[in-house]
């Protein structure tokens, strides 16, 4: 039998060494867990540092103890599902952005534990992009949130200064933006000349 007679498209790809479309997919589903946890991060840390009011040494770092506040805001709730919850209301994220969250959440563990079937099962969909760059923009957007209306805000030398909003993001989501198009930089440039 060969290659070429093999039922299967995606498995004739990788036995032709065509490594192309295999090495985006595994870059693609690379970035679905960093983006996750990016964002997981992002909104459980926020809000644990937003409720934090006293500060101590363990284990030669700084950290944060959270008041009884973040405690409460926890009770009987997972931190991202209690952090989340408390993004909403406060206003950092709306009910449809939670949803993208939720579905998000759902995709990602999909693709972390069917990998191997989105690589080479046939039946299977091709990974879901725009779904990770929709999540990404959420992400710079809630970190571009706090930025604005909590560090910026309460910060007085910030007072009666002109501000690019577009332009506010933390180190973090700079090198995050830096990694996707690292990683996607092929994709990217094809986009681009198409859109040319």
């Amino acid at each position: 039998m060969e290659i070429n007679d093999l039922p299967y498209e995606k498995l004739k790809l990788l036995l032709k060494e065509d490594h192309q479309a295999i090495s985006l997919n595994l870059r693609v589903a690379a970035l679905f867990l960093v983006v996750y946890e990016n964002l997981k991060d992002l909104i459980t840390d926020k809000a644990r540092s937003f409720f934090t009011d006293d500060w101590q040494i363990v284990d030669g770092k700084l950290e944060g103890k959270p008041s009884q506040k973040y405690l409460d805001l926890l009770r009987g709730k997972s931190a991202f599902r209690a952090c989340r919850d408390f993004h909403i209301e406060i206003g950092a994220i709306s009910s449809e952005d939670d949803e993208l969250i939720d579905r998000f959440s759902a995709y990602r563990g999909e693709v972390a534990h069917e990998l191997y079937s989105i690589l080479f099962d046939d039946s299977k969909a091709a990974l879901d992009v725009d779904l990770l760059f929709q999540v990404h923009r959420l992400a710079r957007n809630i970190d571009r949130w706090w930025i604005l209306n909590v560090e910026i805000a309460t910060d007085g030398d910030w007072v009666d200064k002109e501000i690019d909003e577009e332009q506010v993001m933390s180190g973090r989501q700079l090198f995050l933006d830096q990694l996707v198009r690292v990683a996607l930089k092929d994709v990217l440039d094809l986009l681009e000349e198409e859109g040319a």
